[in-house]
């Protein structure tokens, strides 16, 4: 595990889980009102996983704070958002952490129109797709490291997103079903889950884990063609390759793929049969939810094994 690079690692992983996660409350909300289902009733399947992203989100720009050499000059990094795709990445997580907050205030309060609302939920699902092609942008842009100048960046960063968010929102409709929480904390009635929210409830953890598989698969799709990208290269990426394949690699696989044979195939069908949140299908989706996440960390640290410069790096390595 790449230590050093920790804060960022964690930074880049809970990030992109915040926005997928976002997303995947949207898609939600919009299956819902497809279906004419009363928005509060939409709402208290959804807020409660609402209220987890911007915590998330905090959490990992508290974690970036360590990368810095003075977090209090973090400001500073703003300096050049016409050229320069970190600045991109600050404007852009503080864009989402804000309307973000914004909306969840909001929300909670009733503050505004269902109008206004959901204009602040739009910008907040916009400054999230922002985020995580700025961040792909700061690495897939910094030509004198060949490993991360390729396409397999965005992709891996786009499908982490779209695995590790609904994961976290199946889990956290779970808790819901469940216990709904929120009634408990606002001492109002729970919500009573009739055949319409059930079968909502049912269709959204299928959908959940449907996406979270499919971008599983993309990224196993993805490592050949990156592995072969690094083979294929200079001195550099080569040397990459020969340090990353190993049974760290092999173990991040082994951990995505039970996460993805999990999510798509034991959780996708409890959630089609299940009527109520049962043992069976809460355990299956943790499962799949935390071999995703930790897959996630381990695959990040993999991404700054690649931290090589082409020049000095291959220099100092193969002039002894």
């Amino acid at each position: 595990m790449n230590i050093h690079e920790l804060p960022m690692i964690i930074f880049t992983v809970v990030a992109q889980m915040s926005v997928g996660a976002f997303w995947a409350l949207g898609a939600i909300q919009l299956v819902g009102r497809y279906r004419k289902i009363s928005v509060l009733a939409i709402d208290r399947i959804t807020d409660a996983a609402m209220y987890a992203v911007g915590p998330l989100l905090v959490a990992g720009f508290f974690a970036a704070f360590f990368h810095l050499n003075d977090p209090f000059h973090a400001i500073f990094t703003m300096n050049h958002l016409g050229s320069s795709w970190l600045s991109r990445e600050l404007l852009a997580g503080v864009l989402f952490g804000a309307f973000g907050a914004a909306f969840a205030v909001s929300q909670w309060f009733g503050w505004f129109s269902r109008g206004v609302r959901e204009i602040i939920a739009v910008l907040t699902a916009l400054s999230g797709l922002f985020l995580i092609i700025a961040m792909s942008g700061v690495y897939y842009s910094a030509r004198t490291i060949p490993a991360w100048n390729n396409f397999t960046v965005p992709v891996f960063f786009f499908a982490s997103t779209l695995l590790t968010g609904p994961l976290a929102v199946a889990l956290a409709l779970l808790v819901v079903w469940a216990r709904d929480p929120l009634a408990k904390i606002r001492k109002k009635q729970s919500v009573s889950f009739g055949s319409d929210l059930i079968s909502l409830l049912r269709s959204s953890l299928q959908g959940m884990t449907a996406v979270a598989t499919a971008a599983g698969v993309v990224i196993f799709i993805t490592y050949p063609m990156y592995l072969l990208i690094l083979a294929h290269g200079g001195e550099v990426t080569q040397h990459v390759a020969t340090g990353i394949s190993t049974s760290f690699l092999m173990w991040r696989l082994l951990f995505l793929g039970g996460a993805v044979v999990i999510a798509g195939v034991f959780a996708f069908n409890q959630a089609k049969l299940a009527t109520t949140p049962n043992k069976i299908l809460i355990a299956v989706i943790v499962i799949a939810f935390i071999l995703a996440v930790v897959s996630e960390f381990m695959g990040r640290s993999i991404h700054y094994d690649g931290l090589w410069r082409a020049g000095l790096n291959t220099w100092q390595t193969f002039s002894g």
